[in-house]
């Protein structure tokens, strides 16, 4: 799929690409044929105000009467009618070579003129003017400026070719450059492609699960409609206890599927995170004591913060949860939450079962969950330190993990007191 979606970008990239060097390269193709084409026309239109205020005779002229005057200009007269005088100035062309630009077929004063391979730009004047031609005396009426544009049509021709093996060159390295850039662009996308393939498939496995525990209990009821409910007690609390999973687990989805579409949003508030940190200890003291584990704090007062206090406090019910699943009995879990800079230092360290120097760059994926094999037999999803990241993320902080195999693990968050 990624591949046929790489190489349509590529296409469309290199269409896109085609066009703008198309349209750059006519519009400087045509740009400077037009200023070619002016500063021409502009020379024509001098010379030939230059030759009207001239004095006869025109035949005779020398080229030292007009100094300032292109060279390849040719002049031409014309009779009344359409005789050609004679012609001066500029370069030598035989008389039946400008036979061909006979006045009556210009359409317009300035023109283009091809002729023996050859563009001639002509300017046609219309005057009314004597002069002295072998003696006899003879009216002109129409004067004609004739300009070679080879050494400009060469120059165009020159550009053509540039643009085009320059337009050619550039569509090679469009393509392979798009190729490399579209590859680039689209790993991104595809490694979230493949997590959210993940994700499907892990979700699909974790409901599926106690969907099949409720599923045979309750066909199990259905087989024996004579036992009484005492008699089932066991079936029905392992299905309440699959139950409540599933809820959390939908919960825990149903969470993260809002963080990801950027629906779910922080309502800020001060929060006094001293006082929720000791409440959120004191909350789980009681299922520590049950467990023979000690809770120690440390908790700085007053403390307070900019957040969204519900969100805090998830945060502290999964770490604190967290720490007290994976303890032994006998251990400690120590509680810290300090000043630290521009921002508040919470520490949550246990005495557990610890993560291996493996395990511990994927312990924020969602349901990853370390040595599973120990962990099946413990209660979770494998969604709350996905959560727990979101919401330090979300805030503006840092958490991370330090653990060590059978001494236990320590999560260190870093909140800002002023989140963005």
């Amino acid at each position: 799929m990624f591949k046929k979606t790489r190489i349509r970008l590529v296409i469309l990239n290199v269409i896109v690409f085609v066009i703008l060097l198309n349209g750059l390269g006519s519009a400087l193709y045509f740009s400077m044929q037009y200023r070619l084409i002016s500063q021409v026309d502009k020379e024509l239109i001098r010379a030939g105000k230059r030759l009207a205020q001239a004095p006869p005779p025109f035949l005779k002229a020398d080229r030292k009467r007009f100094p300032d005057v292109d060279r390849r200009i040719i002049f031409l007269l014309w009779d009344d009618k359409g005789g050609l005088i004679g012609n001066f100035y500029g370069e030598t062309l035989e008389r039946e070579e400008l036979l061909p630009f006979h006045p009556d077929r210009r359409a317009a004063e300035i023109e283009n003129v091809s002729e023996n391979g050859q563009t001639y730009r002509v300017y046609t004047m219309f005057v009314d003017k004597q002069i002295l031609d072998q003696g006899k005396i003879k009216t002109v009426s129409y004067i004609q400026l004739i300009y070679n544009l080879e050494p400009e049509m060469n120059m165009l021709g020159t550009l053509l070719y540039v643009l085009g093996i320059g337009g050619l060159v550039s569509i090679g390295i469009a393509l392979f450059a798009g190729l490399f850039l579209a590859k680039r662009a689209l790993i991104p996308i595809q490694q979230s492609w493949e997590k959210q393939q993940q994700f499907i498939a892990d979700a699909s496995h974790e409901l599926r699960t106690p969907l099949s525990v409720i599923l045979v209990n309750l066909e199990r009821l259905f087989r024996s409609p004579g036992r009484t409910i005492e008699e089932e007690s066991e079936h029905i609390l392992v299905s309440i206890q699959e139950t409540r999973r599933l809820n959390k687990l939908v919960s825990d989805l149903l969470t993260l599927a809002r963080t990801d579409s950027n629906e779910l949003q922080l309502l800020k508030q001060t929060v006094p995170m001293g006082e929720l940190v000791e409440k959120s200890v004191q909350t789980f003291r009681q299922l520590a004591t049950v467990r023979g584990i000690s809770i120690e704090t440390d908790i700085q007062q007053p403390l307070e913060m900019s957040g969204d206090q519900e969100r805090l406090q998830q945060l502290l019910v999964i770490m604190l949860d967290n720490a007290l699943k994976y303890s032994y009995e006998q251990g400690v879990i120590a509680v810290s939450c300090k000043r630290d800079g521009h921002g508040i230092s919470l520490i949550v360290k246990d005495s557990g079962i610890g993560i291996s120097q493996e395990d511990i760059p994927y312990v924020f994926d969602r349901f990853y969950r370390a040595d599973k094999m120990r962990s099946r037999k413990l209660e979770g999803t494998g969604l709350g330190l996905s959560i727990a990241k979101w919401i330090v993320d979300a805030h503006g902080g840092k958490i991370r993990v330090e653990s060590e195999e059978g001494k236990g693990t320590s999560f260190i968050v870093w909140l800002p007191v002023k989140s963005g």
